[in-house]
């Protein structure tokens, strides 16, 4: 057998692991888009990507690593900097308590309102629970904590500003949720801005409470 140049086979082009992590989360979450969190195997993310399935293996662990990436990624759930809408957090706790939870409950509709793809996997996780919808949560419940343990400690009544923020967060949640599909909510338009900006309104007067 020749060893010669010309019978050598051609070198093998380096990996490029950025690209192939992008590659890999954009398969993820085009299948949970399409298919829930039934629809993630490796195998199935690994042809969607156009890349060995092993690459997720390396790179991430496995499968729920590669998930728990996406989950803690600075673009794909709102930040705790997202929730405060560019101001710091002395910046927020120089407003009254009930402006900070308008302003961070409207915040957060907003990013999702910019988030197809989290909207879509919300609705997926209402339907199904698995060790992958465990880390998604986990990764929201972590940031909900945070704002509350940073922004929010000066509320004496704890108990109450956890039940409101639960009301609240859900509240505008559902009706990011619903506004995918349908317009319409107790005759609010949901596809436009001002209607928005009235919830924010709304949420500061149903917040007064706090600032007691």
């Amino acid at each position: 057998m020749s060893n010669s140049p010309e019978s050598a086979p051609p070198p093998r082009a380096p990996r490029n692991r950025a690209l192939t992590e992008a590659k890999l989360r954009k398969a993820v979450e085009d299948l949970l888009v399409e298919g829930g969190f039934s629809a993630l195997t490796p195998s199935a993310v690994g042809r969607r990507a156009g890349v060995d399935k092993m690459l997720i293996y390396r790179y991430f662990g496995d499968l729920r690593g590669l998930v728990r990436a996406i989950a803690y990624a600075e673009d794909f759930f709102p930040t705790f900097e997202v929730m405060c809408g560019g101001l710091s957090a002395p910046q927020m706790l120089a407003l009254p308590v009930n402006e900070r939870a308008a302003l961070v409950i409207f915040n957060n509709a907003r990013a999702l309102l910019e988030r197809p793809v989290v909207l879509e996997l919300m609705v997926w996780e209402l339907v199904e629970r698995n060790a992958l919808t465990a880390i998604m949560e986990e990764a929201r419940e972590a940031l909900g904590l945070r704002l509350l343990s940073e922004l929010f400690s000066d509320v004496a009544d704890e108990k109450r500003l956890r039940s409101i923020a639960a009301l609240l967060s859900a509240g505008v949640t559902y009706l990011a949720l619903r506004r995918r599909k349908i317009r319409w909510y107790s005759g609010v338009d949901l596809t436009l801005d001002e209607s928005w900006t009235d919830f924010a309104d709304a949420i500061a007067l149903m917040t007064a409470t706090l600032n007691a």
